[in-house]
């Protein structure tokens, strides 16, 4: 899905970072070799967005700018990956099953930034893994709230994995409870 090369080349980019600004965002991953996704010889990763994904309701007492992870009380088939490489599908699962508007997810998933002409549209809800490493290059990425994160990763039918951008403690919320989001993609 993501060839990873120069436009002028067909050599993969060996030269990108930690921290760099890179296709619509800021990296904060590149795979290792026991990844999902990993390529011998080629570089890829995970870019966060500069900025959180927002819903349009009204501001509430400390939820402002929050979401739903939705569908409360339902079973998502098939959105309860957790590793590196899971958030993607996680999130089309979650699309697929759950049709409520300004979740999560489709805050994710409709985010879209376009930079030189080249438009930026393939974003995701992070798994629980993948949420745990954008956590660990929070100062990197910048811009993240003192609150806590949902991840694409369900736990039953009325809960899903967050991760607390204030201590770093992950656990389980109820679905119909508000919390920050943050897209990502892969690279």
């Amino acid at each position: 899905m993501y060839t990873n090369c120069d436009e002028n080349t067909n050599n993969p980019l060996a030269d990108v970072a930690i921290g760099d600004v890179y296709q619509g965002g800021i990296i904060f991953y590149i795979l290792e070799e026991d990844d999902n996704g990993y390529k011998a010889g080629e570089v890829h990763g995970l870019i966060a967005a500069t900025e959180d994904q927002t819903t349009a309701a009204g501001a509430e007492w400390g939820t402002a700018g929050s979401a739903e992870w939705g569908c409360y009380e339902v079973e998502i088939l098939e959105a309860n990956g957790t590793a590196i490489g899971t958030g993607a599908q996680n999130t089309l699962n979650i699309l697929a099953g759950c049709s409520e508007d300004e979740i999560a997810a489709k805050l994710c998933a409709d985010y879209m930034v376009t930079i030189d002409g080249a438009t930026y549209d393939d974003w995701f809800l992070p798994s629980k893994d993948e949420l745990n490493l954008l956590y660990l290059e929070r100062d990197v990425v910048g811009g993240f709230a003192n609150f806590s994160y949902y991840s694409s990763s369900q736990d039953n039918n009325i809960s899903a994995w967050y991760h607390n951008f204030i201590d770093g403690i992950q656990g389980k919320v109820l679905k119909n409870i508000k919390r920050r989001v943050r897209a990502v993609r892969d690279f």
